[in-house]
């Protein structure tokens, strides 16, 4: 049994090599995630510190928890006005990259690994176009890409995982019941999504007024937290997207001067606002390092297997990659989007909902779920690779671009 005093230094340990990872993420643009998975499996699986099946039970809360701080501090830090310039066409994106990619994998796994039809789709519906806001949001940010291609990959990672959580659950009712209806499935998607963004922006708006009261009291930042569980608790038990419902709340207390305009009423929360994103914020980055560690740990080792699981993990890429490359064509044209395709191509990097629902699939007892864990990791790990790869290609554009643009200065000065 671990002591007490090992995981602490355990903990103390993570935290280290996260801030580590972070600083080396900013310089470079690789996702710190690949070595805090890589850190787990080295101390899990390899040395066996960590008994993978203490920590199952408590990872599928853990993931859900980090999931929603990062929509809230995506939603806070993205402007409403690139949301209704964009929306529509991140929806197009969604649709093509998640529906697209998903039926594709579904029917290459089928062949590939011989799984049941409906155990593909439900594997499929784990990694079928998902991006994770924990690197998308703050990459894109990072590289310097403009206000509209931010707000829209913040938004397609938002839809995406919601898309996905909604299709895993479908699949997983249409393996548990044994009847399939493509109907009831889409309805209650639609439905999943209206009562999300509906319960949301009710919620948020009347969440504004009481933040609005009691900014100046202590621990304001701990109610906030406590109405964001509450949105998403409400949200979820009336058959909407609790996920979409917290990324709305974001939205909306992050513009909360638009709904002073329209209602005439006076607000004034930068300060807490200010405050709000900065302790967001950290304790997203804390929650993220915690959580891909602990994938790592959960991660099975079995030698006979390795290169069969990594070789699907690469062809699951490669489709990925093509249904990205046609969404993004599809949702781009003929916008000022279309110059930032490379970059919207290369943001593919998938994590925290392939984690979770794997998990939840070990938790169910699902056919093939160990299996499921061990290609989503090397999935993950494969498209932040892809992801790392596209920004340090921008960063090097961008410096000969700068480069180009002084030496041609300097030859003007010089002709003069």
């Amino acid at each position: 049994m671990v002591d007490t005093t090992s995981i602490l230094t355990f903990v103390a340990a993570i935290i280290v090599v996260g801030f580590l990872g972070e600083l080396f993420f900013k310089k470079t643009g690789v996702p710190m995630f690949i070595f805090l998975i890589l850190m787990g499996i080295i101390i899990g699986p390899v040395l066996n510190f960590f008994p993978r099946t203490s920590l199952l039970p408590s990872l599928g809360v853990f993931a859900v928890l980090t999931l929603l701080m990062v929509l809230f501090y995506g939603g806070i830090d993205t402007s409403l006005d690139s949301v209704r310039k964009g929306g529509g066409r991140a929806f197009l994106q969604v649709l093509v990259y998640v529906l697209g990619s998903t039926a594709a994998i579904a029917f290459i796994i089928n062949a590939l690994l011989g799984w049941g039809l409906v155990s593909s789709f439900i594997f499929a519906s784990m990694v079928g176009g998902e991006t994770t806001a924990a690197v998308v949001i703050p990459l894109s940010r990072s590289l310097k890409l403009p206000e509209a291609t931010v707000a829209f990959l913040t938004l397609e990672s938002a839809m995406n995982s919601i898309l996905l959580i909604v299709l895993f659950f479908a699949f997983v009712g249409i393996y548990q019941t044994g009847i399939a209806n493509p109907v009831a499935t889409l309805t209650k998607v639609s439905g999943n999504f209206s009562v999300g963004i509906v319960l949301g922006g009710i919620l948020s708006i009347v969440w504004v007024f009481v933040l609005n009261r009691v900014q100046q009291r202590k621990y304001t930042y701990v109610l906030t937290l406590g109405l964001v569980f509450i949105t998403y608790v409400i949200s979820d038990s009336l058959g909407g997207s609790g996920e979409l419902s917290v990324l709305i709340f974001g939205i909306v207390l992050g513009n909360y001067a638009l709904i002073g305009r329209l209602t005439n009423w006076h607000f004034s929360m930068d300060v807490l606002q200010q405050r709000l994103g900065v302790f967001q914020e950290e304790i997203s980055f804390l929650m993220e390092t915690l959580f891909f560690v602990f994938l790592g740990l959960t991660f099975e080792i079995n030698p006979s297997s390795v290169i069969d699981f990594l070789a699907v993990g690469a062809v699951i890429v490669g489709v990925l990659m093509l249904f990205r490359v046609l969404a993004t064509a599809a949702s781009t044209v003929g916008s000022d989007l279309a110059r930032n395709r490379r970059d919207i191509i290369t943001m593919c990097a998938q994590g925290l909902v392939p984690a979770t629902l794997a998990i939840i699939a070990v938790d169910d007892g699902l056919p093939h779920a160990n299996s499921f864990l061990n290609v989503v990791t090397y999935v993950i790990i494969l498209t932040n690779i892809i992801a790392a790869a596209g920004a340090i290609w921008r960063i090097r554009s961008q410096r000969s671009s700068f480069k180009e643009f002084m030496e041609g200065l300097d030859v003007a000065y010089k002709s003069k």
